[in-house]
């Protein structure tokens, strides 16, 4: 069985079976399509719940999105995260997956259509050449956050807000950007040494 899949349980224990089944079996089905597409670094694959599963749903542990249908979009979702684990769990929320790179789209299909799951769509495409009209805009290790707001312009309805998963230094990167925002720690609710650094930062547009 793969690394770490028992922190998944504890963590999030609040979960129903049918879902952590779900997360179960994103192993395998990632690990396949990652033979032939690097959705994820090879080199960090063994850690595939931990820093990629995990991280993605540290989301629900600050109650950040609500589940009564919102417009959700991942904007350089890479190999689907943090869009597929989130679309798992609010199953009420549509979820739109975009990403530059034709080839992760693809490979972000066939998991998407392997779990049959039915409120995700994605787009190949760079965001600036988007326009739509999301009430959420989740982002993990994309760009800057001045990138990102600016790529978000034409993506969001009034108020509506940014979900940035980053690391580092994120006090600098809001030092000049004048929208309200709120940092949560992820170190605060996980004890592993890969959140030490790691936050979520919550942007009102």
């Amino acid at each position: 069985m793969s690394k770490f899949f028992n922190l998944l349980e504890r963590y999030h224990s609040d979960l129903p079976n049918y879902k952590l089944k779900t997360f179960k079996s994103l192993y395998k089905i990632y690990k396949e399509i990652n033979k032939k597409v690097n959705l994820i670094s090879r080199k960090d694959f063994e850690n595939f719940y931990l820093h990629h599963i995990i991280h993605s749903l540290s989301i629900l542990k600050f109650n950040l999105i609500k589940e009564k249908k919102l417009k959700i979009i991942d904007l350089g979702t890479g190999g689907g995260l943090p869009g597929i684990p989130l679309s798992i769990v609010y199953e009420k929320n549509d979820f739109i997956l975009v990403d530059s790179i034709k080839k992760k789209i693809q490979s972000i299909d066939k998991i998407i259509n392997h779990l049959n799951i039915k409120n995700v769509k994605t787009i190949n495409d760079r965001a600036e050449n988007l326009n739509n009209e999301a009430d959420i805009i989740v982002c993990r290790s994309v760009s800057s956050i001045d990138n990102i707001i600016a790529w978000s312009k034409n993506l969001v309805k009034k108020k509506s807000k940014l979900i940035l998963l980053k690391g580092g230094n994120v006090n600098k990167e809001l030092k000049n950007i004048r929208l309200r925002s709120t940092i949560y720690k992820l170190d605060d609710i996980y004890s592993e040494n890969y959140f030490l650094d790691k936050k979520i930062i919550e942007i009102y547009i």
